[in-house]
């Protein structure tokens, strides 16, 4: 692709964290809605690690969106990220 204005899309913590902020969440009342630990929530948070598909669908049933909206934002992020380092190398 090697277009230097790409960007990569948003990885779906980062989003988490904005609903997160904008509900006055914090990370500790979050990961116990999703019944995750703090230091997985973390993780997910500044996109180390992925957003798993129990997650999205946890997140579901919370009402915070579906898990294919989630699992599709994650695989975006994934796919641009592939692109990305294909093009750096």
């Amino acid at each position: 692709m090697n277009d230097s204005n790409f960007q990569l899309p948003a990885h779906p913590g980062e989003v988490l964290r904005e609903w997160m902020k904008g509900n006055d969440k914090t990370i500790a009342e979050t990961a116990a809605l999703l019944g995750a630990s703090t230091s997985q929530l973390n993780r997910v948070l500044a996109g180390k690690v992925r957003l798993s598909a129990t997650l999205a669908v946890r997140l579901e049933n919370l009402g915070w969106s579906t898990a294919e909206v989630w699992s599709r934002m994650q695989a975006a992020w994934e796919v641009a990220e592939a692109r990305r380092a294909e093009d750096a190398a």
